[in-house]
């Protein structure tokens, strides 16, 4: 079975500054939707999400949303927030991120993809060499909980080990 190699992990997106980023070598950023930027199935933004983005970009890391979420979700989170998007991303798989890498004029080693799912984001990110930010999730999903329920059980042991050797931040 292939275990999720964890680079990176934070509590809330909003907690990366530029300076983490250019500690972690990255010049750009992916970043997934639900759970990480929004609560789950919802328009509901973490606070200061709009405030991150500005001050991430205005350091000159350009922001692609990588989303397994359908068209119509990621078009409206995308737009809410002034971001290019890539949807329907079918994490664990590679082949969205290396576009996104490809859209935002990086080579996928050079970006950050920040999840909160090992077995998706962190997953995707490790299979094409782009930088995994793991992102604690903001809520329990409510949408399909028993399916989360039971991946969630499954990453405790490997975030329970980052924790213990690296904790959070860069």
């Amino acid at each position: 079975m292939f275990i999720p190699k964890i680079d990176y992990r934070f509590k809330c997106v909003t907690d990366i500054t530029p300076d983490d980023l250019g500690k972690m070598g990255v010049k750009a950023v992916g970043l997934d939707i639900d759970n990480t930027i929004c609560f789950d199935g919802t328009m509901d933004f973490a606070d200061g999400i709009t405030e991150w983005i500005k001050k991430i970009r205005s350091a000159g890391f350009p922001i692609m949303i990588i989303t397994n979420a359908t068209n119509p979700r990621a078009a409206r989170v995308a737009k809410a927030l002034g971001l290019p998007y890539v949807h329907l991303a079918k994490k664990p798989f590679s082949y969205k991120l290396r576009i996104a890498a490809k859209r935002m004029g990086v080579n996928v080693s050079e970006m950050a993809m920040l999840g909160d799912q090992l077995f998706a984001d962190v997953k995707a990110a490790n299979k094409c060499g782009a930088v995994a930010v793991r992102i604690d999730p903001m809520q329990g999903e409510t949408r399909f909980p028993r399916y989360y329920a039971k991946r969630r059980r499954k990453e405790a042991p490997i975030i329970a080990e980052f924790e213990k050797e690296h904790g959070y931040g860069v």
